[in-house]
């Protein structure tokens, strides 16, 4: 947070809030993406398997604590 506090403070391109929205939306995209891929792998990992490129994900079944349990996702997240 610090980081993009000095961008916003030092940047001229990224000193208005439209463009920090954006950077902020790419950001959480960015970090959304990469749990869901963690979560994924971890899931097939369990299993045994290999996670195909691309594979479906169903959100439904993150929520599920059987199959993800907190103390296992939280330390790999």
């Amino acid at each position: 947070m610090n980081s993009i506090k000095m961008i916003h403070t030092i940047a001229r391109y990224y000193s208005t809030h439209d463009r920090m929205t954006g950077l902020f939306s790419k950001i959480t995209y960015s970090m959304i993406k990469s749990c869901k891929n963690t979560i994924l792998n971890l899931k097939f990992t369990r299993k045994g398997e290999v996670p195909k490129k691309g594979a479906p994900q169903d959100d439904a079944v993150l929520w599920d604590s059987e199959n993800y349990p907190p103390n296992e996702l939280i330390p790999v997240m």
